[in-house]
């Protein structure tokens, strides 16, 4: 993508390192102009997850190439950059180390200033990454990734109250969990996607904590590995299917549930999703068939990456 840079515009440069992706994004105020970025998936695949100082190491080598990668691509001069946003928080201390380090080298060197960015917040406003418009409050947002799982209100890009959050393992986390005791693929999330067959989601789980009560998948998890173990101590082979089916539809069900409850608490109709779980087709086809007003972010969007680091930074600087 390439943008002609006018006087008096916000030229952002946008770093995320939170975990293990190494992504670069550039906007011309709200436009973006370009996003590149390095993925070392295939690396942790090994490892059946991600190492925190294996990560760290590749955002050090990969940092420099991608930023000139995204300035190329974007058609701006490095001397058009007016500010540096970076992913301070929250994330592996090492890469978010790494980042902010790069980002505090290149904001002085430019002499710009410098906007640390929640990367949690940018999930929330990733769906009007290219139409800012889209943006109305407010909203109740639910993001669910990897590390994280928690439902906002909005009523301003800077005024939010945290609804309600995991009170141990996030959604993406014990879904790649799951998925590992189940010998699927890493990263087990996408895999469990992948086995989702509707016809066979009838095996008996956890009961449901109360809607108003924290987020809590740690039980599921438990539940599951001791099905996996009396399956192997009475020698009976593990369907797999079932047990990834039966377990996508219970922690979609419980995230509707909770949103239903507040959305009817707080009498808004608008719902906004963010983070990789938003990737997930099952969620997808919940809430574009529900009776709600939805805002899905771009597949390309849903993971961490640059992008939705500059695009808040710009609602920040604005």
């Amino acid at each position: 993508m390439e943008g002609k840079v006018k006087l008096n515009n916000k030229i952002i440069l946008a770093i995320e390192t939170s975990c293990d992706d190494t992504s670069i994004a550039i906007f011309n105020n709200d436009k973006l102009l370009s996003l590149y970025a390095l993925s070392t998936l295939k690396e942790f695949r090994k490892w059946g997850g991600i190492v925190p100082e294996i990560a760290a190491r590749g955002h050090e080598g990969a940092l420099y190439e991608v930023c000139s990668k995204a300035i190329e691509m974007s058609g701006i001069k490095i001397n058009d950059i007016t500010h540096i946003a970076y992913t301070a928080e929250p994330g592996l201390p090492g890469s978010l180390h790494v980042g902010k380090v790069f980002a505090k080298t290149l904001a002085y060197s430019l002499d710009v200033p410098l906007v640390p960015v929640n990367h949690m917040l940018g999930h929330v406003f990733s769906y009007a990454i290219g139409d800012a418009q889209q943006i109305k409050f407010p909203f109740i947002c639910l993001v669910a990734s990897g590390g994280h799982t928690s439902l906002y209100k909005f009523t301003s890009a800077i005024d939010y109250e945290i609804l309600n959050e995991t009170a141990d393992d996030a959604i993406g986390e014990a879904l790649d969990k799951i998925g590992r005791m189940l010998n699927l693929e890493y990263p087990g999330g996408v895999s469990i996607d992948k086995q989702y067959n509707p016809s066979r989601t009838n095996y008996k789980l956890i009961d449901h904590r109360a809607p108003n009560e924290p987020f809590s998948f740690s039980g599921l998890k438990t539940h599951i590995l001791n099905e996996i173990n009396i399956c192997k101590m009475k020698n009976k082979q593990i369907d797999v299917e079932l047990l990834a089916s039966s377990t996508l539809k219970w922690v979609i069900d419980d995230v509707m549930g909770k949103i239903k409850y507040y959305a009817t608490a707080n009498d808004i109709s608008r719902i906004v999703i963010g983070g990789g779980v938003a990737a997930n087709s099952l969620l997808r086809k919940v809430l574009t068939e529900s009776e709600y007003e939805w805002k899905i972010p771009e597949l390309k969007y849903c993971g961490d990456n640059g992008a939705m680091i500059g695009f808040y930074a710009y609602l920040l600087i604005k």
